[in-house]
């Protein structure tokens, strides 16, 4: 039988997939009235005008689920989240809008959001004012990197929405799995939120998260491995659901910069987007996506059983599917190459189908 902690949990999920569907309906009515459109571009993966800004939708279905929740919640854990969410959401909310929202007043306002994260979190810290500010500093950091790498990464159908759930599900079942209530009731309103939004965006997206949603879904993200480090729980775990997007997104900003090219122009050079130019569909790119970070989550978790050789066995294969993904495209383009005789490809690809 149920506790009353559990029942009120699922409760919490169950209305926020509800409130996500609503208001991702409602958002939806609303953009097409204002022609709020992502045009395609020379850069996009997608050939269609699509709404952007759906975003409000996830974001409504998180905070109705955190609502519900929040007899779970301690401390100061649901008002970092809620100015992580809502904070970074408006930044990209504005930006959505204008689409002309400077990168220098996009950064100031993300640090400023996630140094107040950061400021909450360890007003109470014990460690030493130079250890605490280090710790501080790479905190925030880590969450403004985190927000722009999930921003980056959301550039095809169903992409974001595969990471968000498989993620935060397996945060909410590492926090469940160390009596965590407050980062497991967290995790899994994020979950709630991405799936009332995901039947609006996969496998035909008829609108887009935009700034507002992958700002919004990549700073809670960020702040629910902030606090499972916090809480002790295995690094390994808590980082590898979010392990592939931080690579790819990594890789390719340092061949950018490399190459002297702007980084944050937009751009079709991370990994998925090369997949879908060499013909790959936005499901079949997803879906790999999506397999891969649940195969990183299941491997991060061995590191709660405390067995040394299990646990570098395990890490080594989260680095080998991470660096198999980062590589993926090339082996294809390897594949697909004409032979030294002149030969045409094995096998021909189509471009990838809408966004």
């Amino acid at each position: 039988m149920l506790t009353k902690a559990p029942m009120v949990l699922l409760i919490a999920v169950a209305s926020g997939i509800i409130s996500g569907i609503a208001a991702t309906a409602l958002t939806l009515r609303v953009l097409e009235r204002f022609t709020i459109l992502d045009v395609p571009n020379q850069r996009s993966s997608h050939t269609r005008p699509t709404l952007r800004g759906g975003g409000i939708g996830l974001a409504a279905g998180t905070l109705v689920a955190l609502a519900i929740a929040q007899t779970n919640l301690v401390g100061s854990t649901w008002i970092v989240l809620l100015i992580a969410g809502i904070g970074f959401g408006a930044v990209g909310f504005v930006d959505d809008l204008t689409g002309a929202l400077p990168i220098t007043i996009r950064l100031a306002l993300q640090f400023a959001a996630a140094a107040a994260v950061v400021a909450i979190l360890w007003d109470h810290a014990s460690q030493g004012m130079l250890a605490e500010f280090l710790v501080g500093a790479v905190a925030t950091f880590w969450i403004v990197s985190f927000v722009n790498a999930f921003n980056f990464m959301d550039g095809i159908n169903g992409i974001s929405c595969a990471e968000i759930i498989v993620a935060g599900g397996a945060i909410g079942l590492l926090a469940r799995h160390e009596h965590q209530l407050a980062l497991q009731a967290a995790a899994f309103a994020l979950v709630a939120g991405a799936i009332g939004f995901a039947p609006f965006n996969f496998p035909t997206a008829r609108v887009f998260l935009g700034d507002v949603g992958s700002y919004f879904a990549g700073a809670w993200l960020a702040v629910l491995v902030v606090l499972g480090l916090r809480g002790s729980i295995p690094p390994e775990a808590i980082v590898a659901p979010v392990a592939l997007y931080v690579a790819d997104t990594g890789l390719t900003l340092a061949r950018r910069v490399q190459r002297h090219e702007p980084w944050h122009e937009p751009h079709r050079q991370h990994a998925y987007q090369r997949l879908v130019v060499l013909g790959w569909s936005h499901k079949k790119t997803a879906g790999v996506v999506f397999t891969l970070v649940t195969m990183c989550a299941l491997l991060g978790s061995v590191s709660l059983l405390g067995s040394v050789p299990g646990r570098v066995a395990a890490d080594c294969g989260i680095v080998l599917l991470v660096v198999g993904y980062l590589d993926l495209p090339r082996r294809i383009e390897h594949r697909q190459s004409p032979s030294p005789r002149g030969g045409r490809p094995s096998r021909a690809f189509r471009f990838g189908a809408d966004r």
